[in-house]
């Protein structure tokens, strides 16, 4: 006897829905026959692989000498490299000319020196024109050359100092010991020209 295909209610021969569920009834399936597989081609012979010669060993060379390990160059540390301190060149004008007054003091005062005696020996002799012009000359050209050299001092000083005041640059000692140098010999100039002057007034009147 046939079942339901859906609520497995027995079947009545010959019809066609389940009197339970109301289901069709579908014929039985025709079974399968088993399809034979289809004789495959037989598959194509592969050639055979040819020999691979085998390399002949070759023979043992020398070994070539090892080159010497080159020396690395040197390398910079890292970080922000400080140059040295470089030295002020206005501290180191600022000493010579606060020094070079007193030079041209003493050696023109030995020049006036000179030429006071050999104006004196010229009156003396009755020749008294243009006898004290060699003098005035020469002081004259001390005033300026020591008037000039304490201009530049003062210049130079007071540069070298703004240079040194950064704690880098050197020579702030310089600047200081010109300046005072320059000092000291302004006022021995000042002094010396006020005794010139005197002595020739009291010469000239």
């Amino acid at each position: 006897m046939q079942n339901c295909a859906v609520c497995s209610a027995p079947l009545r021969a010959g019809a066609r829905f389940c009197t339970q569920c109301g289901a069709p009834v579908h014929a039985a399936p025709t079974p399968l026959l088993p399809v034979p597989p289809a004789a495959s081609a037989p598959a194509p012979r592969e050639a055979p692989e040819a020999p691979v010669p085998i390399a002949a060993p070759e023979a043992p060379t020398a070994a070539a000498p090892a080159e010497p390990d080159e020396i690395p160059a040197r390398i910079p540390p890292q970080g922000r490299v400080t140059p040295p301190a470089a030295r002020s060149r206005a501290a180191t004008w600022a000493l010579v000319t606060g020094a070079a007054p007193l030079l041209v003091s003493v050696l023109g005062n030995l020049v006036a020196a000179q030429l006071s005696r050999a104006a004196a020996e010229q009156i003396s002799s009755g020749d008294v024109q243009g006898a004290w012009a060699p003098v005035l000359v020469t002081l004259a050209l001390i005033f300026v050359a020591n008037a000039g050299l304490l201009t530049i001092c003062t210049i130079m000083g007071g540069r070298a100092l703004r240079e040194t005041s950064n704690g880098i640059t050197r020579g702030r000692g310089l600047a200081v010991a010109g300046l005072a140098l320059g000092g000291v010999n302004l006022v021995l100039w000042v002094a010396g020209l006020i005794v010139s002057v005197s002595s020739l007034n009291t010469v000239l009147v």
